[in-house]
């Protein structure tokens, strides 16, 4: 089992080796950069989403001392004046 095993990846390399040698080196070098940019862009993406999940079950849950009002939210430490506002 373990014999045909390897012998299906060694054959698995030598077909990727003999491709490689047959389509050159510049597109070779063009497919593992798209294959890169593929990865990363899935990888962004993924992280964008889990991202937005937190933010609106953060939003969801909300702050204790923050009411809302329709669509806006409106902080209790909003309230009052503060000490260094100097409108009389």
């Amino acid at each position: 089992m373990v014999e045909k095993v390897l012998a299906a990846i060694g054959l698995a390399v030598c077909i990727a080796l003999l491709l490689g040698m047959l389509i050159g080196r510049g597109r070779v070098a063009e497919m593992v950069q798209r294959t890169r940019s593929a990865w990363r862009w899935n990888r962004q993406r993924r992280s964008a989403e889990r991202e937005a999940v937190e933010v609106i079950e953060r939003a969801r849950r909300g702050a204790p001392n923050v009411q809302r009002e329709g669509n806006v939210y409106r902080p209790s430490s909003f309230n009052g004046r503060r000490a260094d506002d100097h409108q009389e």
